[in-house]
C-alpha cells in the first residue's frame, strides 16, 4: 500500500488524535495527516490539498458536527469533480441503517461505529482502497 495522505474531519480534538492514533496503530502508511473540525473547514483543507500533484487518499468524517454536518460535507464534495473520486469513510455513533444506506447513496464509501479498533480502520481501509 501506497503512503497515504488523509483527511480526519471531526468537531473533537479529542477524537481526531483518537482516530490518528488508531490509524497508527492499524499499521497503516500515512504520510500526511490533515484534519478539520467541521464540514466547512474540511472542505478548505480539501480545497487545498487535494490538487495535483498531491491527492488526498483517503477522508475520515464524523456525522455530527457543527456549521456543516457529515452529510452535508459528503454532498457538497461530490459536487466537484476534482474531489468526488476521494474515498470517504465515516466513522460517528449513528449508525442507523437507514443513514448508512443514505451515505452510500450520496458517495461515502464505508461506516465505522465509534469507538473504532485498529483492526477494523485497516480492515475498511483495505476494501475502500482495494489493497490487501
Amino acid at each position: 500500500m501506497q503512503s497515504l495522505r488523509i483527511l480526519i474531519v471531526d468537531d473533537s480534538p479529542a477524537m481526531r488524535a483518537y482516530v490518528r492514533r488508531t490509524v497508527q496503530l492499524a499499521s497503516l502508511p500515512v504520510k500526511n495527516v490533515f484534519e478539520a473540525g467541521n464540514g466547512l473547514e474540511a472542505l478548505e483543507v480539501v480545497a487545498k490539498e487535494n490538487r495535483e500533484p498531491n491527492k488526498l487518499d483517503l477522508i475520515f468524517a464524523d456525522l455530527n458536527m457543527p456549521v456543516m454536518n457529515g452529510e452535508e460535507f459528503v454532498t457538497k464534495l461530490r459536487e466537484d469533480e476534482r474531489d468526488a473520486k476521494v474515498p470517504i469513510l465515516i466513522i460517528s455513533t449513528d449508525a442507523t441503517q437507514k443513514r448508512v444506506m443514505r451515505l452510500r447513496e450520496l458517495g461515502a464509501q464505508g461506516y465505522i461505529s465509534k469507538p473504532c479498533q485498529p483492526e477494523m480502520i485497516r480492515l475498511k481501509v483495505q476494501q475502500i482502497l482495494g489493497e490487501e
